[in-house]
């Protein structure tokens, strides 16, 4: 039993190291970010590492229109979740279920005082404002939403209502609609790498130079300047060390009992 204990232990504890480690990995990336100086776009083609630039989203090869609010957007994340509950012998809970998801967008160019470039986001990590409309269950929702769901077999409509005589009953579930967007005119951070390609500018202002995520361990896109990136990103490292921690003192009580 002792041996056993022991082993419990050392397990969480070494659990509750790697979670630290990954929230100091995060806290060192939110510091590089908040110390780093962003580079002029027209600067880009002399660089062969891991790149910050930042400046404001423009449409490269056109807009994509956000499927929930219909905005013509650059690149949008959205989801639809449901509110529902399960039941158990410790009592029911509340959960919010994803029932569909989906990114849309593509290609776009950031653009500064001096230049501007291609930025291909696939593969990003995306930090963009949440736009979000929560619809109560019973309840009718703006006319957009309404052909949305109309046109999405993942989702129902949760508008039902039961008239009881003495009073009018609102049946279903709570749902809401989230969308994360980078839009035209936007202030836009990136960080990735820079690669030439001809391809990249055609115009006068343009440079030959893409900015992706091949060869590099994070490539990161935000909606805001640096420093409001550098603070999203250390507080999930601050969470992920609290959390780490915590597990960390449980191993270690596990280890001394």
């Amino acid at each position: 039993m002792v041996s056993i204990a022991l082993l419990g232990g050392t397990i969480v504890a070494l659990v509750g190291l790697a979670i630290v480690a990954l929230g100091l990995r995060e806290l060192s990336f939110a510091w590089r970010v908040y110390r780093g100086d962003p580079l002029a776009v027209f600067e880009l083609p002399n660089e062969t590492g891991p790149v910050e630039v930042m400046g404001t989203a423009e449409p490269g090869e056109g807009t994509a229109q956000a499927p929930i609010s219909g905005v013509e957007t650059l690149v949008c994340e959205w989801a639809v979740q449901e509110r529902r509950t399960s039941g158990g012998t410790h009592g029911s809970r509340t959960y919010w279920k994803t029932l569909d998801q989906g990114l849309v967008g593509g290609p776009f160019r950031l653009a500064d005082d001096t230049a501007s470039c291609r930025v291909e986001p696939a593969g990003s990590v995306r930090e963009f404002e949440e736009h979000t409309v929560t619809v109560p269950a019973g309840t009718t929702p703006p006319e957009r939403i309404r052909q949305f769901v109309a046109e999405n077999p993942n989702v129902s409509p949760q508008d039902e209502t039961l008239d009881i005589g003495v009073a009018e009953l609102h049946i279903g579930n709570e749902q809401r609609f989230v969308e994360r967007r980078l839009d035209p005119g936007e202030d836009c951070y990136v960080y990735g790498r820079a690669h030439a390609d001809p391809t990249a500018g055609a115009r006068g202002g343009e440079v030959n130079v893409r900015v992706d995520g091949r060869g590099v361990r994070r490539f990161l896109l935000a909606d805001r300047r640096e420093r409001g990136v550098a603070w999203v990103v250390a507080k999930i490292g601050l969470a992920a060390v609290a959390l780490g921690l915590g597990v960390l003192a449980l191993g270690a009580v596990g280890l001394v009992a």
